[in-house]
């Protein structure tokens, strides 16, 4: 079923650029005069405690994002920007689940641990910091294996508004082949 509703999901380890580039395709987009709305998906799942059960609150995130999403329907927005860590086929299918028929299409972003630490060493601090960095390498180690993504985008070296191009490259257009 085409109904031409898209959600690029933007994921990576932390320290990615997911927000970063997500906010970057947005900009373009929106340049282009083109409808959509980029939603932090961070920000919806911010709360503590975490509801027992739900690790990093990703259930709460869904119930707040299915709360939000027919607003930006009823604007006419059909393509959706999405930053967030993915760590299975279940939390993407949650995603499909939002708006029915909606097309999917799952960007990671990649850098070298090195680089990761360095980007994190700018905006975290303290015992933060180390959780940061560990669960960088954790999530290395989870994509590598899971292979949950339609495409890699190496963030090495790159300007965030080149990452931006290149997603916007490769995301297909809502309903055509991935």
């Amino acid at each position: 079923m085409d109904t031409g509703y898209s959600i690029l999901i933007v994921t990576g380890p932390v320290g990615a650029g997911k927000t970063s580039a997500a906010e970057a395709v947005f900009d373009l987009l929106s340049a282009n005069k083109t409808p959509c709305a980029v939603i932090d998906f961070d920000w919806l799942t911010a709360a503590y405690p975490a509801p027992i059960g739900d690790r990093f609150n990703f259930r709460l995130g869904i119930k707040n994002l299915s709360s939000i999403i027919p607003n930006y329907l009823a604007l006419g927005i059909k393509l959706f920007i999405i930053p967030t860590v993915v760590e299975s086929k279940d939390e993407i299918d949650k995603f499909k689940e939002l708006i029915k028929g909606t097309d999917i299409f799952v960007i990671r972003l990649t850098a070298t641990p090195a680089t990761l630490h360095k980007r994190l060493d700018k905006r975290e601090i303290g015992n933060l910091l180390d959780w940061h960095k560990k669960r960088a390498i954790e999530l290395i180690d989870i994509f590598e294996s899971k292979k949950l993504e339609d495409k890699i985008i190496d963030t090495e070296n790159k300007s965030i508004e080149t990452i931006a191009k290149e997603i916007l490259l490769v995301w297909p257009e809502p309903g055509k082949d991935k």
